[in-house]
């Protein structure tokens, strides 16, 4: 993997986060926080402090970091660092990130400062893969990276009891999605829920386990004591409307509030809204339908989900892919 250095920028913004549920008990605990901080390490630092707060002194077995492009640096990664084990840190750029607190509407389609940070703990168990594109592999690159993936996860899905979720991101964009997928849930044998969004192209960056690297794709399995929910909508019409289908139809899908939910967005919707002035208005939409739950996402180059648990998740654009968790 090629090691990439950025350069970080001075600063102040508001810092919001969002409390979680964290009853350490549960099958899943989610704390998040998101910083508009300029200086990477300084925004880093504070999205961490703010999720770790927000875990509720649940010990986190993961930690998720979406970012704007420039912030995506080492150090950034230093600064989740100060607050979390570095080698439980991975994550990618995007057009904007996305949590409860706010989805940077202020910043336009494509923002400066923006970090978020997921961190999750609680009984369900959590591993992490990640693989390359390589050249080698010429015109089968996407699909020969899922199925590496793929065989990393496929004993741990088989051995897994209860629910399963992988949630993906990465070097996955939109024409590359569905062939990374589909060589994904071969390999493995069987429907397993996917739901995630890409960085960019094979120059984004990503965070593999603490290290700023490009070209990866990141894969999450989450195995045991939840249910789940998903949702995928998209197309032209209504944006607003059609974030809301996907987000209705995962959080609705089981009885309660979810512990998380995850939203990957498309970064030509979004900046669709923002020509629409209509990108707070899609904020608001999720949190009217998710109220006090913990969001996690990005706004990306291509997604992955599925409409419904029963069919295999898909590779697409212009939509909105969503995957809610439920804890008893």
């Amino acid at each position: 993997m090629n090691m990439k250095l950025f350069a970080g920028t001075l600063g102040t913004a508001v810092v919001l986060a969002l409390t979680a549920q964290a009853e350490p008990s549960r099958a899943l605990v989610a704390g998040t926080g998101a910083s508009a901080l300029v200086d990477a390490r300084a925004a880093g630092a504070e999205a961490a402090k703010l999720a770790k707060t927000a875990l509720g002194g649940e010990s986190p077995k993961l930690i998720v970091v979406f970012a704007a492009r420039k912030q995506l640096t080492p150090e950034l990664v230093s600064g989740v660092a100060e607050v979390f084990e570095k080698a439980l840190i991975s994550g990618c750029e995007g057009y904007a990130p996305l949590t409860a607190a706010g989805n940077f509407a202020d910043q336009g389609h494509e923002i400066k400062s923006g970090v978020t940070v997921l961190a999750l703990g609680g009984k369900a168990d959590m591993k992490l893969v990640a693989d390359v594109v390589r050249k080698e592999d010429g015109k089968d690159g996407f699909a020969a990276c899922g199925r590496r993936i793929g065989e990393q996860l496929k004993a741990a899905v088989d051995a897994a009891s209860g629910s399963k979720l992988i949630f993906t991101f990465g070097n996955q964009h939109v024409g590359s999605n569905q062939p990374y997928v589909e060589a994904l849930l071969k390999t493995l044998g069987g429907n397993v829920p996917v739901v995630g969004a890409a960085a960019g192209g094979g120059s984004a960056k990503e965070i593999v386990k603490g290290e700023v690297v490009t070209g990866a794709n990141v894969a999450v399995l989450i195995t045991g004591g939840f249910k789940l929910g998903v949702g995928l909508s998209g197309g032209n019409g209504d944006l607003v409307a059609k974030a809301g289908e996907s987000l209705t139809k995962a959080v609705k899908a089981q009885p309660g509030k979810p512990a998380l939910v995850l939203v990957f967005d498309c970064g030509g919707r979004r900046g669709e809204l923002f020509k629409q002035k209509k990108l707070a208005d899609e904020f608001a939409q999720m949190l009217a339908i998710a109220p006090e739950v913990p969001l996690f996402g990005f706004y990306g180059g291509g997604e992955i989900g599925t409409a419904a648990l029963a069919d295999p998740a898909k590779g697409v654009g212009f939509s909105v892919a969503s995957a809610a968790l439920f804890v008893e």
